[in-house]
């Protein structure tokens, strides 16, 4: 496996100075959608889109690690829609830092405006592209990538991570890094697409039958 990553591309969309108050941050706009921060009244979509994407990508990971009926009951049952609005009012109303973003995805396809994806983003230091311990680089990790399995192949996470990427840059960045299951086809397609490559570093995460989470990156 390579330990080099190559720079991502820039991405038409522009971001917001991260000093202008969340209220006043203008859409970033491209083709069918468009990307902004996400406000409060979001929440319960995002609640939804996210435990419907979450699932999602745990069942295919979770499939492909040990095989079977997939998830167990119990844990798709923790993975409701409420639980995972209420983990994100946090972010959205009250940010630690101006570095930190939660954007989502809007879809203008069909009868109005509605979110359909979201990223969360935070600035992390000491690990480098290669996924090696000690290093001194300056990152921002993506804390979630998800888009709305009905609502997918349709751009919205190109357009959330080339967001993301602007964040990140303007934010002084230097990498980008975001841990994703092991065996998630859709996310690891997505993540390869956008110039991301999977470093050495892995983690196991407690899941039903446990599941392996790796560590993906580019220079930004």
């Amino acid at each position: 496996m390579s330990s080099s990553t190559e720079p991502l591309p820039s991405g038409e969309p522009s971001a917001p100075s991260p000093a202008e108050p969340v209220q006043d941050r203008d859409p970033v706009a491209v083709g069918g959608g468009f990307v902004r921060e996400a406000r409060p009244e979001d929440l319960e979509a995002m609640g939804r889109l996210h435990a419907a994407a979450m699932l999602a990508s745990l069942e295919a990971a979770h499939t492909g690690e040990h095989g079977g009926p997939g998830l167990p009951a119990g844990v798709r049952a923790l993975v409701s829609a409420p639980v995972v609005a209420a983990g994100w009012q946090e972010a959205v109303a009250r940010p630690p830092s101006t570095d930190h973003r939660v954007l989502v995805a809007i879809s203008d396809e069909g009868a109005g405006q509605q979110v359909v994806g979201l990223a969360g983003l935070a600035p992390v230091h000491g690990t480098p592209p290669a996924g090696d311990q000690g290093g001194d680089q300056r990152g921002a990790e993506l804390t979630a990538l998800a888009v709305d399995p009905a609502h997918q192949r349709r751009g919205h996470g190109s357009r959330l991570l080339a967001a993301a990427v602007e964040h990140a840059r303007t934010a002084g960045a230097e990498v980008l890094l975001i841990w994703v299951p092991r065996g998630d086809p859709s996310l690891a397609g997505l993540l390869t697409g956008a110039g991301l490559a999977r470093t050495r570093s892995r983690r196991e995460i407690p899941v039903g039958d446990g599941l392996v989470e790796e560590l993906w990156a580019a220079e930004v």
